[in-house]
């Protein structure tokens, strides 16, 4: 009869092996949607109108103050 206290290494590793495959399968997933969805910066810039080259213009002339 085994004992109460001792830990089971089989089990232990499946369990691992359970939750890597579920975290590598939600990666993929939300990996997936991301992707079909993405736009690019360039969409992205022209739709919030907001433009890089300008925003580290500013940025640059904030830290000088």
């Amino acid at each position: 009869m085994p004992e109460s206290d001792v830990g089971n290494p089989v089990g232990a590793l499946l369990l691992l092996g359970a939750t890597i495959c579920l975290l590598a399968a939600m990666y993929v997933v939300c990996y997936t949607f991301f992707m079909a969805n993405w736009e690019g910066c360039e969409s992205w810039n022209r739709r919030t109108g907001l433009d890089a080259e300008i925003a580290e213009e500013e940025r640059v002339k904030d830290l000088r103050k």
